[in-house]
């Protein structure tokens, strides 16, 4: 049974920590540091899209990883796969 994605940013979350070096724990300290109630393992089923990311979280995070908000979401082509079924 495939798994239920929950957002659509959780790729681009996972990318951008990795390019910027940071490890889930470092991140997840630096959103607990911005007001998120999150540790490591909520970053983990963020970024596997098994945990709801709500806007004013996607506000907290883009700033965190400094980066435009438009960034955190897949690009169209990504998008117009996953509806039609791919990944």
């Amino acid at each position: 049974m495939p798994k239920k994605v929950r957002n659509v940013v959780g790729p681009q979350v996972r990318r951008i920590r990795s390019q910027r070096e940071l490890s889930q724990a470092e991140l997840a300290v630096r959103l607990q540091l911005a007001g998120l109630d999150w540790g490591r393992v909520a970053l983990a089923k963020i970024e596997s899209q098994i945990k709801k990311v709500s806007d004013a979280e996607l506000f907290v995070i883009a700033k965190i990883l400094r980066v435009e908000m438009e960034e955190l979401f897949p690009t169209a082509e990504k998008v117009k796969r996953f509806l039609a079924g791919g990944t």
